[in-house]
């Protein structure tokens, strides 16, 4: 792994605080006009992608908190709250959980598999021998 600089790992120290790459970028010291882009950038090097990664590995293992440990205690306080008839409470675990399996989506995928926003299955040739075709008839 490449090695950081001193102010990468200050960046990298205060992104784990808040996860917010913007505000770790201006504690860290980076100009505030630029910390948005610094700290987006800083995020898609891989080095630091990388020590970031390990570090909340490292911090979840330490804490016993996993994907797993919090799924779960949604799952048993949801539980509950239906139990105890409290449904307005119980429907926020209920969409965290939902969330979770992706089951809520407020993005349409518009693209075909070959990226194009066509869903027709028409190669781009055929798409435009097809419009030209269609264009000639409407002469």
């Amino acid at each position: 792994m490449a090695v950081l600089t001193s102010k990468q790992q200050l960046f990298c120290e205060e992104y784990l605080i808040d996860l917010n790459a913007t505000q770790a970028a201006i504690r860290a010291g980076y100009s505030i006009k630029t910390a948005k882009e610094t700290g987006y950038e800083n995020l898609t090097k891989p080095y630091i992608a990388e020590f970031i990664q390990q570090a909340m590995s490292e911090r979840s293992k330490s804490t016993g908190i996993t994907a797993n440990y919090v799924l779960n205690g949604i799952k048993e306080l949801t539980d509950k709250l239906v139990r105890a008839d409290d449904p307005k409470s119980a429907y926020k675990g209920y969409e965290l959980l939902g969330k979770h399996l992706a089951l809520f989506s407020d993005k349409i995928d518009h693209t075909s598999s070959d990226g194009s926003m066509a869903s027709d299955g028409l190669s781009k040739e055929d798409r435009k021998e097809r419009i030209l075709a269609l264009l000639a008839k409407n002469k």
